[in-house]
């Protein structure tokens, strides 16, 4: 029986923090994922970013996208591509 295991999620106004540990054989290491709207967008980068998103979190989705595009070299390939309009 395979059970779900839910991601860890941080709220923000109009977007959440979603860090998930336990789909490596998908993504291939831990992910944080900046999740905008009702799932309308994902900003993923590898590893465990909570810290830096909790920090950010109440600041807005402006700061938290800053911090994302702070880290290129992180970005996911599962990411969806940034938005510029």
């Amino acid at each position: 029986m395979l059970i779900s295991v839910p991601n860890k999620i941080q709220d923000g106004d109009g977007f959440y923090i979603s860090y998930n540990d336990h789909d490596h054989a998908i993504y291939g290491s831990d992910t944080t994922a900046l999740v905008v709207g009702q799932m309308d967008r994902f900003y993923i980068l590898t590893g465990d970013h909570r810290a830096a998103y909790d920090q950010l979190i109440e600041q807005g989705l402006e700061a938290c996208l800053t911090y994302y595009q702070a880290n290129p070299a992180l970005v996911h390939k599962y990411s969806d591509p940034l938005k510029t309009d």
